[in-house]
């Protein structure tokens, strides 16, 4: 039986299940072939890590053969997916990975943004990125442009705060 703290499984930790049982892996196997740690799915399952970050989750999707958007969604999420076909999942892909970096980049800097410099700052990285070609090219990308927007926006606070 899966554990959580509050006792409502998210639905990521229920896909999570239904994807490993499906290729036959058990928590530790599944752990091992997304190169975490031997304990990492076991403890996600046991709701030490309600929501994962994102290179936890990428990881996991691609040792299991599907996408962070996929892993990550609901019943209802999942059925939008499946209409709208590839081209949706790998832009709600990206912009999870750019969301997900941002946020993590930000908590590590120790910077506050408020929720509309956040969106405007992950709105520029997603339409940039759709200007370059190259997808891995995309992914070198995110943490640069993460941080000259960071870097412009401790600027721009500290001059509206002269």
């Amino acid at each position: 039986m899966i554990k959580t703290k509050s006792n409502a499984i998210p639905a990521w930790v229920n896909n999570l299940r239904v994807l490993m049982e499906k290729l036959g892996l058990n928590p530790r196997s599944l752990s091992l072939k997304a190169g975490l740690n031997s304990t990492a799915v076991r403890d996600m399952f046991e709701g030490r890590s309600r929501f994962p970050r994102y290179d936890t989750v990428k990881a996991l999707a691609d040792a299991l053969g599907t996408t962070p958007a996929v892993l990550m969604s609901d019943d209802e999420q999942q059925a939008e997916i499946q209409t709208k076909g590839p081209e949706y999942t790998h832009d709600l892909d990206l912009l999870t990975e750019i969301i997900s970096r941002l946020q993590e980049t930000t908590e590590e800097l120790g910077r506050k943004l408020e929720p509309r410099d956040f969106a405007a700052m992950a709105s520029t990285i997603y339409h940039r990125l759709q200007m370059t070609d190259e997808h891995k090219k995309k992914n070198k990308l995110i943490g640069s442009q993460i941080h000259d927007l960071l870097d412009y926006e401790l600027i721009r606070q500290k001059r509206l705060k002269r």
